[in-house]
């Protein structure tokens, strides 16, 4: 089969699109993850490695990747516990990341996003950039940033731990009429444009600068629209 990162024809391996390293803390003692939908007749999966694809990269092609994924893990899990709490009239409304090279935080999460526009996998069957796929899948291989505007992003994060750290499946969706996907990464929530046109107005606030992002607050899962339809999915 042909490699989508190289476009030769190799043998392909298992390849992730949101690394493993971020489905190693739904390990919990002899428990494996598992994979639930709310579609009908499906059956829940195991995933003891998380969500992997055996149709889109070749070994030396991965290679390529192991870099960003391994600083989006330290930057989003391994630092979790240096966040900067950002409070208003006593609540907790967001944080602080700092000491982050954000350059490299921004090709790991349109990495992913390019990663899983090309998946065969139905857990990213939502995400297809189109025209965007190669845009972006160039910019990544070459260590290209692209303007402040080009897949900038926005990044959240669920309070505590337990059912907040559940991963999703990707969607799309519209903010301001531009474009997005949003991602589950163990508690975060990625906001990542897939449009052509500026960053939505409300947004364009968070796009950093110099070395710190701020991360918004989604406050417990409890009480987010995604709960009711995470109950569904185990349930069914």
């Amino acid at each position: 089969m042909s490699c989508r990162g190289c476009g030769e024809d190799k043998k392909l391996i298992k390849a992730h699109v949101i690394p493993e390293s971020f489905f190693r803390g739904l390990r919990d003692g002899k428990r494996i993850p598992r994979i639930h939908s709310t579609t009908e007749g499906v059956h829940p999966k195991k995933a003891p490695i998380g969500v992997y694809d055996m149709g889109i990269l070749c070994d030396d092609c991965e290679q390529i990747f192991q870099e960003l994924d391994a600083y989006g893990w330290h930057i989003l899990i391994n630092k979790e516990g240096e966040l900067e709490s950002l409070e208003h009239d006593g609540k907790v409304v967001g944080y602080k990341i700092n000491d982050v090279d954000t350059g490299k935080l921004k090709l790991f999460f349109m990495s992913i996003l390019w990663r899983a526009s090309v998946s065969t996998h139905y857990f990213y069957s939502k995400v297809s950039l189109g025209r965007l796929e190669e845009e972006v899948k160039n910019l990544v291989w070459n260590n290209d940033l692209g303007g402040p505007h080009d897949f900038s992003y926005v990044l959240a994060k669920f309070e505590g731990d337990g059912a907040g750290r559940t991963i999703l499946d990707p969607h799309p969706e519209r903010w301001s009429g531009v474009h997005y996907y949003r991602f589950y990464l163990y508690g975060y929530i990625l906001y990542i444009k897939a449009d052509s046109r500026q960053t939505a107005p409300e947004w364009e606030q968070f796009i950093p600068a110099g070395n710190s992002i701020i991360v918004v607050s989604r406050g417990h899962i409890e009480n987010a629209k995604e709960y009711p339809i995470l109950l569904t999915s185990v349930r069914k």
